[in-house]
């Protein structure tokens, strides 16, 4: 099976590699649903890259469902509820959770 690879922005994949960043969360695509936990993936930014491991995989109707159950440093390192949420309202509009339904989080650690 060839490695799934997900583009990340520099400052999100910064926090991934210096291992802060322990989940990533992600509109719901028809794209990521073929990721399973045991899966390898291959993080990248420019020509950057980290490979993962995915531990967990958790869907959320909505950002605020995420933020109630799991730790917003964990997703944004250094925000808090309120700013992780402000943060994903700005980078996903709302008609793509409706579209897509929901958000797809990935628990994973560097390997």
């Amino acid at each position: 099976m060839e490695m799934k690879e997900l583009r990340f922005k520099r400052k999100y994949f910064e926090m991934v590699a210096s291992g802060k960043k322990k989940l990533e969360a992600r509109v719901n695509y028809p794209s990521l649903r073929n990721i399973k936990v045991g899966n390898k993936v291959l993080f990248f930014w420019e020509d950057r890259s980290v490979k993962v491991l995915i531990h967990d995989i958790r869907l959320y109707q909505n950002f605020s469902d995420m933020l109630n159950n799991e730790d917003p440093n964990l997703l944004v390192p250094g925000m808090d509820k309120e700013e992780a949420l402000k943060e994903y309202q700005s980078v996903y509009p709302n008609w793509k959770l409706k579209k897509f339904k929901g958000v797809r989080v990935f628990e994973f650690e560097i390997i």
